[in-house]
């Protein structure tokens, strides 16, 4: 769960990188992200599950939606960023989904928290918090809309990931996931005048980067912690997410480190230590 989380601490950085080399919007890059993932993860599925028996109908169904909620909230926070900038909307997506987790696994599953988990979580906020908060920008009303709601909708795919990827391969739930992402954000890309075409070497790089090793790897890798892990211990696993992408601004586009990011890099990666110290 950790190596996808440091993955998917990339994607900030090569969506610069192809915002930098395209004239691509975010919804086509999200787009483009999951139709190049989807082609080898079809292809992947159907290859490994040649003569073996189809998925239930039902859990197709639940793979498409936990990809659908995904791509949702993804949306949600490209489109949150664009209306406030990066912090405030990291800040809310990646700080209130692990709480609304936390409540739902506890409302929904009846499993509650343990103090050690919730320890390691108040760590984590500390951490995301201190992490962000050196990057102000202008903040409207409808970029925390937009936060609140891909924080919703990141708590949702946490809770309903765990049950589905219980009754379906990794590979088959990967690939049916990434294809419902696809078809939820579609109707959104043609709104934005159509998906686009990246146009250059240098964009199609970052397209790939982004649907071969963010998508491909490490959806791979979060679906099949999820077989096993707590939702809750993965909200907190997963703010390595904005630790790895302020590490890559410093190193990679000249962004200044902070003592505010020293701060909370150490805060987050103590509060997953801790977590795995209690697995």
């Amino acid at each position: 769960m950790a190596l996808a989380a440091l993955l998917w601490g990339t994607i900030g950085p090569a969506a610069a990188f192809v915002a930098d080399h395209t004239a691509l919007s975010p919804v086509q890059t999200s787009l483009w992200r999951l139709i190049v993932a989807v082609v080898p993860l079809v292809v992947i599925a159907l290859v490994v599950g040649r003569g073996a028996a189809r998925p239930p109908r039902a859990l197709v169904f639940g793979g498409l939606a936990v990809g659908a909620v995904t791509g949702m909230s993804q949306l949600a926070y490209f489109a949150a960023v664009v209306e406030s900038g990066i912090a405030i909307p990291t800040l809310i997506a990646c700080g209130l989904g692990p709480i609304l987790t936390a409540v739902g696994q506890t409302a929904i599953f009846g499993d509650r928290p343990d103090a050690r988990t919730l320890i390691a979580l108040a760590v984590a906020l500390s951490g995301l918090v201190l992490l962000m908060v050196d990057s102000p920008h202008t903040v409207t009303g409808l970029g925390i809309v937009l936060s609140v709601l891909s924080a919703i909708t990141y708590a949702g795919y946490a809770l309903s990931v765990g049950p589905v990827s219980r009754g379906l391969s990794t590979v088959n739930l990967t690939a049916i996931a990434t294809a419902g992402g696809a078809l939820a954000i579609l109707p959104f890309t043609f709104a934005d005048g159509g998906p686009g075409v990246p146009g250059t070497a240098a964009g199609w790089a970052g397209i790939l980067h982004l649907g071969l090793i963010v998508s491909c790897v490490a959806y791979a890798l979060y679906y099949s912690s999820a077989r096993t892990l707590p939702s809750t211990h993965i909200t907190i696993l997963i703010l390595l997410e904005p630790l790895v992408a302020a590490l890559l601004a410093v190193l990679f586009f000249g962004e200044s480190l902070t003592a505010g990011t020293l701060a909370g890099g150490v805060l987050m990666l103590a509060a997953v230590a801790g977590l795995r110290g209690d697995d």
